[in-house]
């Protein structure tokens, strides 16, 4: 069974260059003056919440949540996450995107029935901005996104599915967040002797190793992560993090467009999204650790070629291509966490 612990920089642009196979590799402005309010469209069309309930729409400032609702055109101004669940008391809530600070509160929320909805695509944002004559801002991102709400609701997605995927999702950045520390303390540590360097790569490389082991124990309560555990013998932040970020494309993407999405067929490879890279490192780990399935691919795939590349990318498109069949497979069943 492979062991899909990174420990490796998994953040934004970390992993360039050929990534070097090991035992742990896992994986403010004014309010605008011109501003387009559409009518309100029929409740009854809303895809999640239906007449009656409150759709609230969100926009992230630096220390500050500035939300519309549908039924106002005010924008209004708050500190932070609960306060405002408590004051407008949402059923829907909408945004572009989540930082991570709010995760913890949005799970939480989604405990008590809330939904999340984001943008799919966030270009969609700034095009709509530009088509009005809009400046950049929270107060216009808001009504922007609402705007796009209006018009096609289908151009939202669940931010996420459950409560416990979200977590899965902070723990799996926590984890980005810290191999990229644990990365600059093992080139410091390797550049001097000096005790407290030596103490700082110990005390990240610990770290990590805990969110890796925490990261596993949560995605467990994920069924397309156990699916895969179980039916493929994988497991680890990196896999844990493709799937609690993108599970949705896993479900609804063709093979040819998912293999796109992950940067397959990108070159050079230090480019791919940063999901293609955690992917390519999933690869590696199977093949280091000789899973009976992707190690046979991959050697089969090296002796054809004799190009170490094109076999580490044959392995990372099989492994994508099995999860995917399992994440529909698991839609199809409708299964859900265990109790």
């Amino acid at each position: 069974m492979t062991n899909g612990h990174g420990v490796e920089d998994p953040g934004p642009g970390a992993f360039e260059g050929r990534p070097a196979p090991g035992p742990n590799v896992g994986g403010d402005a004014p309010v605008p003056q011109r501003r387009e309010t559409p009518q309100k469209g029929d409740e009854r069309t809303l895809p999640i919440g239906g007449r009656g309930s409150k759709i609230v729409f969100l926009d992230f400032g630096r220390s500050r949540i500035f939300a519309v609702t549908d039924d106002s055109d005010e924008v209004l101004v708050f500190n932070n996450l609960a306060e405002l669940a408590e004051r407008l008391r949402p059923a829907v809530i909408v945004v572009d995107s989540l930082p991570g600070k709010f995760q913890e509160t949005a799970a939480e929320l989604a405990k008590t029935g809330v939904t999340f909805l984001r943008l799919k695509d966030l270009k969609k944002l700034s095009e709509e901005r530009k088509s009005n004559g809009l400046k950049k801002s929270d107060e216009n991102d808001v009504v922007v996104l609402r705007m796009l709400f209006r018009r096609n609701s289908n151009d939202f997605r669940p931010l996420f599915e459950t409560p416990e995927e979200l977590i899965v999702r902070e723990l799996t950045e926590e984890w980005a967040t810290f191999t990229l520390m644990k990365k600059v303390a093992k080139q410091k540590r390797t550049a001097t002797n000096h005790p407290l360097a030596v103490k700082a790569h110990k005390t990240l490389q610990n770290i990590v190793n805990e969110l890796s082991e925490e990261t596993h124990r949560e995605a467990m309560k994920l069924p397309l992560y156990r699916l895969t555990f179980e039916q493929l013998g994988l497991k680890g932040p990196a896999l844990a993090y493709l799937l609690s970020h993108d599970g949705w494309a896993l479900k609804t993407l063709p093979r040819t467009k998912l293999e796109t999405r992950y940067g397959m067929f990108q070159r050079p490879w230090r480019k791919m999204p940063l999901r293609g890279q955690l992917l390519i490192r999933l690869a590696l780990a199977t093949v280091t650790h000789k899973h009976p399935r992707y190690a046979a691919i991959y050697e089969k795939y090296r002796q054809e070629s004799k190009k170490y590349w094109s076999a580490i990318l044959r392995v990372a498109k099989r492994i994508l291509r099995d999860i995917r069949k399992l994440a529909r497979k698991n839609q199809e069943a409708g299964l859900s966490p265990p109790a």
